[in-house]
């Protein structure tokens, strides 16, 4: 009997991991319970190379930029739990890394078109908020991502990984990189070719800063035609499994997050964004282009205190921080090379092009097993119009596995 307990755990084990090779994680199925598990991870390691500007003392740079164990059970058709662990610097020497729990949320679906999703988890606002970190085309996020109160209101250089001086008031929600809260989703077919997705979802958003007991309030809707994008999240290249144009739109907010140092009212933080992206077989290889626009308002505030009272940032406005960006990537896949583009750039509202600033970036990368195991090397320059700030140079290296 007890062998023949081993013999089905193991056919079942192999069974699964077949399977788990078309996607990420293992999936595991107790026959008896019917409770399923998932587990999977991912690991992406950085060389990068700066330049003095940079101004962190480190010609070459090794990064461990995310580094992710992930475990979903599913003890109901209709019901399912996913917690996921990142590790982080904790800046302290020889101090190594921490480790800290980014995703802890279940799921109710009782049916594709309606599911609630409730605990931490990513905000919906804009597309690549809501892309995959596995599946980046560019090798991270474009810089005016962060301009959303989940990701810290400012803009970012060195492929993502630094803050750009004078261009932000730093981490404003209280759950780094996510939200606690509640997000209603789904996804249908308005036919063979039309496809949607809504999110709705409502947040605690900045808990630290506010004067008042407000809500942060997201909702976002997408269109597909061609191929569906039926999933929570995204992709940023398909390889060539997907022939599909969308397009979203979506509206973030909060009211009085902070108060206005000047006039002492609070201050409210909207977020408006549309996006649009393809994923099409152009000549012999396949055409990735992906474009965003994304405007932020803030009341035109000037210093931005906390409800004590202190400086969320002694030298930075509201007025410098809002204002209005783009970013447009594009990448073409020949075999398992895929060369690819950015360009982004932020408008601030700020005086004298105070917390404006532009980005380009562009490279190459080298699939092993599509975005399993992939590699990148990529140049990225940013240019910074604060007064006295220099361009910023870095290059990378950037390895991926994902399962």
């Amino acid at each position: 009997m007890l062998n023949q307990k081993v013999t089905s755990l193991v056919a079942g084990i192999a069974l699964t991991t077949v399977a788990a090779s078309a996607s990420a994680g293992l999936a595991l199925k107790d026959e008896k319970s019917g409770i399923g598990l998932n587990l999977g991870g991912r690991l992406q390691t950085q060389v990068l190379f700066n330049d003095e500007d940079r101004g962190n003392n480190e010609d070459t740079e090794f990064k461990v930029r995310r580094g992710r164990i992930r475990l979903g059970i599913d003890p109901h058709p209709q019901w399912s739990m996913f917690l996921q662990t990142d590790v982080a610097n904790n800046g302290a020497p020889g101090g190594g890394f921490d480790v800290r729990m980014i995703d802890a949320f279940i799921t109710y679906k009782p049916s594709k078109l309606f599911q609630v999703i409730s605990g931490q988890r990513m905000a919906p606002v804009t597309r690549q908020n809501l892309t995959s970190s596995g599946a980046l085309m560019t090798v991270d996020r474009p810089g005016i991502t962060n301009y959303n109160l989940t990701w810290g209101l400012s803009g970012r250089t060195a492929f993502n990984n630094a803050g750009l001086a004078g261009t932000g008031i730093g981490q404003m929600g209280d759950v780094a990189v996510r939200d606690l809260g509640v997000t209603i989703f789904g996804s249908g077919d308005m036919n063979s070719d039309t496809h949607f997705k809504y999110y709705f979802g409502v947040s605690e958003g900045s808990e630290r800063n506010k004067p008042a007991d407000t809500e942060r309030v997201t909702a976002r809707a997408q269109l597909n035609f061609g191929d569906a994008e039926a999933g929570y999240f995204n992709l940023s290249t398909y390889l060539g499994k997907k022939d599909t144009i969308a397009i979203g739109v979506a509206y973030d907010s909060q009211d009085e997050i902070a108060v206005d140092a000047t006039t002492g009212q609070g201050v409210d933080y909207t977020l408006w964004t549309i996006d649009a992206f393809m994923d099409k077989q152009v000549g012999n290889g396949f055409l990735t282009l992906e474009g965003a626009w994304t405007d932020l308002d803030l009341d035109d505030a000037g210093i931005m205190n906390t409800s004590a009272g202190a400086a969320i940032n002694a030298t930075t406005t509201g007025k410098t921080v809002q204002g209005d960006g783009f970013y447009i990537q594009a990448g073409y896949l020949m075999g398992n090379w895929q060369p690819f583009f950015m360009y982004e750039e932020w408008d601030s509202d700020g005086a004298a092009g105070a917390g404006s600033w532009d980005n380009i970036r562009g490279g190459v990368a080298y699939y092993f097993k599509g975005h399993n195991a992939n590699v990148r090397a990529a140049v990225e320059k940013t240019g910074n119009d604060a007064a006295g700030a220099a361009d910023i140079t870095t290059a990378v290296i950037n390895f991926n596995i994902t399962y």
